[in-house]
């Protein structure tokens, strides 16, 4: 067999057997040296990117909850104006309403106060109207009759004028 081998190892061709281990001697460094550190390199990008991506991701959600939470206080000051408003025209009502039935009071008053004067005032006019009358009457007899009337009989007559001048001025007001 050693002819054999003899044979095999004087066929073989050398050059491709180098070629073949400077192959596998460059693919063994190449895995060693480029293959590995690449992976790892493209492992950290990788986590790196996975890392930016899911903050990225918390961040929006975040970001969704912030204009979430703007838009209901938003919503929350609307009312909350809106209520306002309302409130502030009920109060408004309110006080003109008071203010109209103040003012009615007072009108009331100042016509019931007006009256009353006014009243008085006729009552007043009314004496001083009979006593003027009673005294024309009296200087009218006093003319007819040609005579002076004593003041006590002056008086007492006017007095009884007076009384007859009411009692017709109340029939006449019934």
């Amino acid at each position: 067999m050693e002819l054999v081998w003899g044979k095999i190892v004087k066929s073989i061709n050398w050059t491709f057997v180098a070629n073949l281990v400077n192959f596998a001697l460059l693919l063994y460094l190449m895995e060693r040296f480029l293959y590995k550190p690449a992976l790892k390199y493209l492992d950290r990008r990788r986590d790196r990117v996975a890392a930016h991506m899911e903050a990225a991701r918390k961040s929006q959600e975040e970001a969704e909850q912030l204009a979430a939470q703007r838009r209901e206080a938003l919503q929350q000051a609307h009312d909350q104006a809106r209520i306002t408003v309302d409130e502030a025209r009920a109060h408004a009502e309110e006080i003109i309403v008071a203010a109209k039935k103040d003012a009615k009071r007072a009108a009331e008053r100042i016509i019931e106060i007006a009256r009353r004067e006014l009243a008085k005032e006729r009552t007043e006019m009314e004496a001083e109207l009979r006593r003027a009358y009673a005294e024309l009457a009296v200087m009218g007899a006093a003319r007819v009759l040609d005579r002076e009337v004593k003041l006590e009989d002056h008086r007492k007559l006017l007095d009884e004028l007076l009384a007859e001048v009411d009692a017709e001025a109340a029939d006449l007001q019934s």
